[in-house]
């Protein structure tokens, strides 16, 4: 009988026990009840044998199976390991038992050579409460037949294992480390294909986190967050992601037909370089702590990035994309931000003129006809750099040859989407207003974009650009609509009373009747001359305060942390040949922590800039749609009564234009009261943001992203812009304009 419970214990089938199966429920872990020899006690002390042997039985078959057929390679590992080494332990204390059996080992034979069968049962106590663990996670990679669930993945299988080493069991505690060290070496192995050549591993892609897909001919790279471990952290798996995508564009950089010195020593130090990373990746400890796992990852991504990366992407071009982003984007260059606001204007006042007589015909049809395909915006764009250029004829501007070839204007949704290498850190787009500016240079929406090619996208994203996009039209809105009013002031005809002289050989002056018609005009204009007044000073402003200070202290300090190297602080304490020495071999910083700075930058210059408010910025753009309105019904106001003061010097007038000039006048009446009312809620939300932004919440707070290093800009309260507004405070008869 004791062979038959050994052999029953290894998995062989054996006639103490039932292999058959009543109302679904197995019978195999009980002694037969059929069986003479046995008795009630024996039948006892064999039921947790019986159970024991089914467990190992079911087990074997069940590991057997997710070593074979489970997608993830770390559950597999971990399967295989249970197979091999964990019930290869159960096996050997079989044998060991059996051993005692035959050598008359006094621990298990008694007097008179008795085997007492309680004593077998009590060496496999142990083993039950460590096969149910094991039958658990067998059972947790891969459910059995007839559950529903679905198998784990990896990442989850290890932070399961790594909870489980916390139960107080001390075998379970064993066993659980030991299954986590083969589950996370083999990780480490999926992770290293990645890191060191920038390849997704061949098998078990779908259970690694890098993520590869075609996309028009180029290959995207993400991250999917459920199938990362707990051990690594977000900015760890985002500098492992960066670390494979760089090698990718070094892979491709270095496969095009032109290739510079430099990028042939870029490649060749990438492959001097894996065994020196390996060693990184070999170093760490298992289980893998976190920290460690950081610092190697920092290690090779700064190696990686000084001794390869610099070839491919050296600072001078980085500092090149940043000059076009601040000249062009954000408007720092004033003149290509007027050229564009004359040349849109040009551009629709040549089709309006042209649609003249559709106008009164079908005035839908001619609406229709207003909007503007790309081809028309690239030509408006074209017509820009020619003024530019040819107000910088003896300077060699390579910026702007730069934007020439990478600044696009387009419609939002044939912008450029290009996948980007940049994906530092956090991938969510930068917290944006849903209120769109980008329908006020044209009819149509139209964005000023950048086509970021490789190897420019492994620090700047299609995400960000579009973000830049957002604030460019948000700055140019802003100037445009300040441009036009200021425009008014330009037109004679709005400033002089003076009227045509009569037809007659005399040259007969203005009458009294004329005096009195002039001097009403100007009492029913005082009211928009004033609201005008306001509107152009809120928004010149407005616009001053966000390009003048907001964006040019933001970039600056950004800027001066671009040139700074990671290394650029020494300690005081170094002697003075020693700061000197390091000061000659300074790095630049890697591309991943300007990425990751580039973000933060980013984030803090929309939240200071109120871009990411939704009350404020739907106020501000009800405000620009009514100022246009305004200055179109003005404009038409002055063009009837120059009309009507043509047709009274002729000798008569028409009841038309007399009706059109009424009806225009009430239109601009009501357009003057809803920029009245917008200036008034501008300035109201503009005061609760000075109530709400308090505190530590007057800045975007620098913990809730990693930054890279880079600390942004603390200024720009709401508080300061309020001041200028207050300090020109003005009041018009009735109406609290500011």
């Amino acid at each position: 009988m004791l062979h038959e419970v050994l052999l029953a214990l290894s998995g062989h089938p054996s006639p103490l026990f039932s292999d058959h199966h009543e109302s679904g429920i197995s019978k195999t872990s009980q002694a037969r009840n059929d069986f003479p020899l046995l008795t009630p006690s024996e039948k006892a002390l064999l039921a947790s044998i019986g159970q024991l042997s089914e467990l190992h039985r079911k087990l074997r078959r069940h590991v057997e199976q997710i070593a074979v057929a489970h997608s993830s390679t770390i559950c597999r590992a971990v399967a295989t390991s249970i197979q091999e080494v964990h019930l290869a332990r159960f096996q050997d204390h079989i044998l060991e038992v059996e051993s005692k059996i035959l050598t008359k080992d006094a621990a298990v034979v008694g007097a008179y050579d008795i085997v007492p069968l309680a004593g077998v049962v009590g060496e496999f106590d142990d083993w039950h409460r460590r096969m149910a663990w094991y039958w658990d996670l067998a059972t947790f990679m891969l459910p059995s037949h007839g559950s529903k669930a679905r198998g784990c993945t990896g990442a989850s299988l290890i932070d399961r294992l790594r909870a489980e080493m916390q139960t107080g069991f001390e075998d379970i505690e064993q066993a659980a480390l030991e299954l986590s060290r083969v589950a996370e070496t083999a990780w480490l192995r999926q992770a290293s294909s990645w890191v060191l050549y920038g390849k997704v591993p061949t098998f078990g892609a779908s259970d690694f986190f890098v993520k590869l897909e075609e996309v028009d001919g180029e290959q995207r790279c993400s991250k999917d967050r459920s199938l990362l471990p707990k051990f690594a952290s977000a900015p760890t798996a985002s500098s492992i992601l960066f670390i494979g995508k760089s090698l990718l564009q070094v892979r491709k950089y270095g496969q095009q037909p032109a290739q510079s010195t430099a990028n042939s020593d870029a490649s060749l130090s990438e492959r001097e370089l894996v065994s020196k990373h390996l060693q990184h990746l070999s170093a760490l400890s298992l289980p893998i702590v976190s920290s460690q796992l950081s610092r190697a990852i920092s290690s090779i991504r700064l190696s990686l990035s000084q001794n390869v990366l610099q070839h491919l992407l050296p600072m001078e071009v980085v500092l090149n994309v940043l000059s076009c982003i601040k000249q062009f984007m954000l408007l720092e260059r004033g003149e290509f931000a007027v050229a564009l606001i004359n040349e849109a204007d040009n551009r629709l006042q040549v089709r309006q003129q042209s649609m003249g007589r559709l106008l009164q015909q079908d005035p839908v049809k001619a609406l229709k006809g207003l909007s503007i395909n790309d081809a028309e915006f690239q030509q408006t764009l074209l017509q820009v750099w020619k003024r530019l250029a040819t107000q910088d004829e003896d300077i060699e501007d390579e910026v702007l040859d730069f934007a020439e070839k990478h600044v696009t204007l387009s419609t939002p949704d044939k912008a450029d989407s290009r996948p980007s290498t940049s994906d530092s850190i956090h991938e969510a787009a930068v917290d944006l207003t849903t209120v769109g500016f980008n329908d006020l240079l044209f009819p149509s929406a139209v964005i000023l974009g950048l086509n970021i090619t490789q190897p420019l996208d492994l620090f700047i994203t299609s995400t960000e650009v579009k973000t830049y996009s957002s604030v460019n039209a948000y700055l140019l809105s802003l100037k445009r609509a300040h441009v036009r009013l200021a425009d008014l002031w330009r037109r004679t005809v709005a400033r002089r009373d003076t009227a045509p002289a009569r037809g007659s050989a005399d040259g007969q002056t203005t009458n009294t009747e004329d005096r009195q018609r002039f001097a009403k005009r100007r009492t029913a204009t005082r009211k928009v001359w004033a609201t005008c007044s306001a509107a152009i000073f809120l928004l010149s402003e407005t616009s001053a305060y966000f390009e003048g200070e907001i964006v040019r202290e933001s970039w600056s300090c950004f800027e001066r942390w671009v040139r700074q190297s990671d290394q650029d602080e020494v300690s005081l304490h170094k002697s003075t040949q020693t700061e000197l020495e390091e000061k000659q071999d300074v790095a630049p910083r890697d591309p991943e922590s300007l990425a990751a700075g580039h973000r933060a930058f980013l984030a803090s210059l929309v939240y200071v800039l109120l871009l990411n408010d939704i009350p404020y910025t739907k106020e501000l753009r009800s405000l620009l749609g009514n100022v246009d309105n305004l200055i179109a019904f003005f404009k038409r106001l002055l063009d009837i009564q120059q009309k009507l003061d043509m047709e009274h010097d002729a000798g008569g007038e028409t009841g038309y234009t007399a009706e059109e000039e009424a009806r225009i006048a009430l239109e601009l009446d009501r357009a003057r009261k809803k920029v009245d009312s917008d200036l008034r809620s501008v300035v109201n939300r503009l005061k609760q943001l000075d109530q709400e932004r308090i505190g530590s919440g007057r800045y975007l707070s620098a913990m809730s992203m990693e930054s890279g290093g880079f600390e942004p800009w603390k200024g720009g309260g709401v508080d300061r812009l309020l001041m200028k507004l207050e300090f020109g405070r003005m009041t018009v008869d009735e109406y609290d304009l500011v």
